[in-house]
């Protein structure tokens, strides 16, 4: 079981983060360009007073071009080649979690407790929508609070949120599921930790296009994922081999 748990969640989550790379290469990275170019002073977002870097009052500083064609390409495919790299092992990082939680769904529940929409969902609530409430996904160039504050709430809300889908789905007492919502809303209770208030740099559009893109894209993989597991770590993975074992004898 444990040999299954591991290969199939690395697998599984690897090749749906080679998919979401892929997918954010035409999805989200545009955006990401465009953010950039905004926090850069590339772009100005109208009606936004701008500082002077210059600290002068005369003519506004134009950005610095990168002349040399051969790094900026170069710094172009290190630049995605980190991107593939960084969601294959957060999505082989998913797949364990998930593969996990399948697994143990499956010996407390019974092995058709859950199904691939329910353990797609339940991921996706956990790690995309849950936490994006109380902190959004960034562009770069928007104002955020400090790394570790968000960190801790993030993990904070993502746990509550796993160990509250546990108790609505597999208890059956009125008090158990009650106390499931209250773990899953008790994050945000407590608030997510927020910037301090400041002139934004980023076109609002922009931004809620991103959130959407990403919380989009999350939910795709997650039923790729979902998927992968049940292929992956079948029910009766057991009992197949007897079965084709039996059919060649027969022949």
């Amino acid at each position: 079981m444990t040999k299954s748990l591991l290969s199939g969640g690395v697998i599984a989550g690897a090749v749906t983060g080679l998919a979401v790379a892929f997918l954010q290469f035409f999805l989200i990275q545009p955006l990401i360009i465009e953010a950039e170019r905004y926090e850069t002073g590339e772009l100005v977002l109208m009606g936004v007073a701008q500082d002077d870097p210059s600290g002068s009052s005369g003519d506004p500083v134009l950005p610095a071009h990168n002349t040399d064609d051969a790094d900026e390409e170069v710094g172009i495919v290190v630049r995605n080649g980190l991107t593939v790299l960084t969601l294959v092992l957060t999505w082989s990082g998913f797949g364990l979690v998930a593969g996990a939680a399948l697994a143990t769904h499956r010996a407390l529940w019974g092995p058709h407790s859950i199904s691939v929409p329910a353990l797609a969902l339940s991921g996706f609530a956990a790690f995309a929508l849950s936490p994006s409430l109380g902190l959004p996904p960034e562009l770069p160039g928007m104002q955020a609070a400090d790394l570790s504050d968000r960190q801790i709430w993030w993990v904070m809300t993502a746990a509550a949120t796993v160990a509250g889908l546990f108790f609505l789905s597999g208890v059956k007492s009125r008090l158990g599921r009650l106390a499931g919502l209250a773990l899953m809303v008790a994050p945000h209770l407590l608030g997510a930790p927020q910037p301090p208030a400041s002139v934004p740099v980023i076109p609002p559009d922009l931004a809620a296009l991103y959130s959407a893109q990403v919380l989009g894209l999350s939910l795709i993989g997650w039923l790729a994922l979902a998927s992968l597991l049940f292929r992956l770590m079948p029910e009766d993975g057991r009992e197949q081999p007897i079965v084709v074992a039996e059919a060649v004898d027969t022949r």
